[in-house]
C-alpha cells in the first residue's frame, strides 16, 4: 500500500513539473516570413490602405494601383519601375533597398506590423513623418 502510494506521488510530482513547463517560441522565422511575402517564388502585393502619422488617407487612382511585387531571391520591383533588393533582419523589420533610384541606392527600413498569406502592413519613417502601407492580394 506505501509503494503504490509513493508511485502515485512520483507520477503526480512528474505531470505538475511537466505542466508547468514553460511555453515554447512558435514566432515564425525570417525565412517563414520571406515565404509568406514572395510564396516561394514571386508574389504581387496590391495597395489596399495607406495612413500618413495614423490617418488613413484616400487612395489617389494611382495608388489604388500600386503594386509591390517581391521574389524569392530577395529581388522586389514595384509598379513605379523601382527595383532592388530586400532583406528580413528579424521577423519585424523589412529592409528594401533600392538600387535604381534618381538620387542613387536608397534603403527603407520597415517594421512589419502583419505579415500573413492575403495581408503585409508595414510602417516606417522619414522626416519625422510616419508612413503606413496595408497591402493585400
Amino acid at each position: 500500500m506505501k509503494y503504490r502510494f509513493n508511485l502515485v506521488l512520483v507520477f503526480i510530482t512528474f505531470f505538475t513539473f511537466l505542466a508547468c513547463e514553460k511555453e515554447k517560441d512558435i514566432s515564425p522565422s525570417p525565412d517563414t516570413i520571406k515565404s509568406i511575402l514572395s510564396n516561394g517564388l514571386t508574389k504581387t502585393w496590391t495597395l489596399t490602405k495607406l495612413y500618413v502619422n495614423g490617418t488613413q488617407q484616400t487612395l489617389t487612382a494611382g495608388q489604388a494601383r500600386f503594386t509591390k511585387t517581391f521574389k524569392a531571391n530577395n529581388n522586389w520591383l514595384d509598379s513605379d519601375g523601382n527595383i532592388g533588393t530586400y532583406s528580413l533582419p528579424n521577423i519585424n523589420s523589412l529592409q528594401e533597398v533600392t538600387t535604381n533610384h534618381p538620387s542613387g541606392t536608397r534603403t527603407i527600413n520597415y517594421t512589419i506590423k502583419e505579415c500573413n498569406t492575403t495581408i503585409l502592413d508595414v510602417e516606417y519613417v522619414i522626416a519625422n513623418t510616419t508612413y503606413r502601407l496595408v497591402f493585400t492580394l
